[in-house]
């Protein structure tokens, strides 16, 4: 039945898309018009912004887990826990603006690379120290992995409105919030429930092998940041959506 679902889904995405083409071709404003999702800005700019945000999802869930059920810290410091990774993310965002408008496209590849970093400092911990892993041992990478996704999320969110005319700003604003929402939820329900059927037997593993996978699609964001727009002065000042 599930598969069968995700088949109706498909087919229904299809005729959606045949209905939006047509009703552009007759001058008319689609929900989402097909031209909007041709521009490359766009349409790179939503992939990666869909992989970046899967990651998010899964990273918060599976570091919950992790900190309550298998280290077995109440709910309150494994909030606590995710702090260093918060206020880094809340720094860089303020800075990021200038970091992009300096170096461009180099400044989200440099960010992705400091999130990978952080996450393989993150796992060596876990791994290495289970059971006995402290909270404050986590503080340096996590930060790491903040302030790397702040210029990320900065970049990418740029980089998705630089092209859409003003007349269609609120439609792409729409698609790209529905579009990170949906990676969210995503990146629970595939990478999370992986973690899930690990998790039992070692919690470290499950961990690991979750955020290697992680680990990968960073790498990815860093290379694919390259094949983004170059941001000029016009694209830098391009506002950013509230997430």
């Amino acid at each position: 039945m599930a598969w069968a679902l995700i088949a109706l889904a498909a087919v229904l995405g299809y005729i959606t898309f045949l209905v939006e083409q047509r009703a552009e071709a007759r001058g008319e404003v689609p929900l989402l018009p097909p031209s909007l999702l041709r521009l490359p800005s766009m349409y790179r700019g939503l992939l990666m912004v869909l992989i970046f945000s899967m990651g998010f999802g899964e990273f918060m869930f599976v570091f919950a887990l992790t900190v309550q059920d298998g280290l077995h810290n109440d709910a309150l410091h494994g909030g606590l826990a995710i702090v260093p990774m918060a206020v880094l993310f809340l720094a860089g965002s303020l800075y990021a603006p200038k970091l992009i408008g300096r170096y461009g496209r180099a400044a989200l590849g440099g960010g992705a690379v400091i999130q990978l970093a952080g996450l393989a400092w993150l796992v060596a911990i876990i791994v290495s120290g289970w059971p006995h892993v402290s909270l404050l041992s986590m503080v340096l990478p996590l930060g790491l992995v903040g302030a790397g996704q702040s210029m990320l999320f900065a970049g990418l969110f740029r980089s998705v409105l630089a092209d859409v005319p003003m007349h269609l700003g609120g439609i792409g604003s729409g698609a790209l919030i529905t579009l990170q929402q949906s990676g969210l939820a995503l990146g629970v329900a595939t990478l999370g429930t992986l973690y899930l059927s690990l998790a039992p037997p070692g919690y470290p593993h499950a961990f690991a092998t979750v955020e290697y996978i992680q680990m990968g699609t960073v790498a990815l964001l860093a290379v694919g940041a390259a094949a983004l727009p170059k941001f000029t002065a016009a694209r830098v000042a391009t506002p950013v959506i509230d997430a």
